[in-house]
């Protein structure tokens, strides 16, 4: 018998998080905004002498370039979320599709504006708060953990290395790619592969360990894959179709790397802004400021926009959410008070 964990059992503020959490939470918030401010900053201070450029090479963006890069955002944003959903459900403690949705919404917005973490802590953070009057019923599944939730998202990373490694390994054999990107990242992906089956090992009887069960189903292992294979290619297209509005001549290759490469400074806490425009300037160090810094503020605002038009949703979602308690404290408040009186 599997109890919860103790950190689990400490006494919890309205947001459903205990007070440790609670620090945590702050710490890594004020860790995750600095250094993205800082890294603006310095990024403004180098772009600002080349803004006219910028903005020029920016204006041969068409509106269908625009719109295609904002929509396949927004898929491969929907698509994480439903995989995200597949990891917690596999570990017994399932969320509701539309507070699955509005909380990711949220998170991602946050991703778009600070490092990936602080995305996390709102996800976590609204689903502790929302999910708890369902889980409370009798007979319902429980909450996921804060363990499980960041166990989900690391589960996610990895596969997603996996099926990068394939991509570099097509890359490789079809374009002038190097081939040791292909060594470098497979070495990378065995290392977290033996890591993370020790890790399981370790600590089977833990909760957070029971959201690797969407690895060892044959069926949730496929649909995870699947789902993450998908959004994995988006973002190379995305690149590719940025590079080219703005007037340069990327390969599938080149643009495959690009993404590999933001992703890469994106684990930096500098914020998503800085990492695209890094990215771009590293590949494409030739081409002029203007192409490339213009390519990197593009993939960032149609992020912005696509992460904006989901979050639309979640504020609808928790706005309903929020009046519908209200409701119920008041008719739990007159019927206290009836009852009351009734007594005397």
């Amino acid at each position: 018998m599997h109890g919860r964990s103790p950190i689990s059992t400490l006494p919890t503020d309205s947001s459903g998080l205990t007070e440790r959490e609670r620090k945590l939470e702050r710490t890594q918030v004020v860790r995750g905004v600095v250094g993205p401010i800082i890294a603006i900053i310095v990024l403004t201070a180098l772009l600002w002498p080349h803004f006219d450029e910028i903005l020029a090479a920016a204006r041969l963006i068409s509106i269908e370039a625009a719109i295609g890069l904002i929509a396949l955002h927004l898929v491969a944003l929907l698509l994480r979320a439903e995989a995200w959903g597949r990891c917690v459900e596999a570990a017994g403690a399932p969320v509701e599709r539309r507070l699955l949705h509005s909380s990711s919404s949220l998170r991602f917005l946050a991703d778009t504006v600070v490092p990936t973490y602080i995305g996390a802590w709102v996800r976590i953070a609204l689903v502790k708060r929302f999910d708890r009057t369902r889980a409370a019923a009798p007979g319902a599944t429980p909450t996921p953990t804060i363990g499980q939730m960041f166990t989900a998202d690391g589960l996610m990373l990895f596969v997603e290395a996996v099926i990068t490694v394939g991509l570099i390994a097509i890359a490789v054999f079809t374009s002038s790619l190097e081939w040791w990107w292909f060594f470098v990242f497979g070495a990378a992906v065995l290392a977290a592969l033996v890591i993370l089956r020790w890790l399981f090992r370790r600590y089977r009887d833990r909760e957070f360990a029971r959201t690797a069960r969407v690895l060892s189903d044959a069926h949730d292992r496929f649909v995870l894959t699947g789902l993450l294979a998908v959004v994995l290619t988006l973002q190379p297209i995305r690149f590719f179709i940025a590079f080219t509005a703005v007037g340069l001549d990327p390969t599938a290759s080149e643009a495959l790397l690009a993404f590999l490469l933001t992703t890469a400074f994106g684990a930096l806490p500098i914020g998503p802004g800085p990492s695209s425009v890094a990215a771009s300037a590293t590949l494409f160090a030739g081409a002029g400021i203007d192409k490339t810094a213009s390519a990197g503020l593009v993939l960032l605002a149609s992020a912005v926009v696509a992460a904006a038009a989901y979050s639309i949703y979640g504020v609808f979602d928790f706005s309903r959410r929020a009046r519908d308690s209200r409701a119920n404290q008041t008719d739990e408040a007159t019927a206290t008070s009836t009852s009351t009186g009734d007594s005397a």
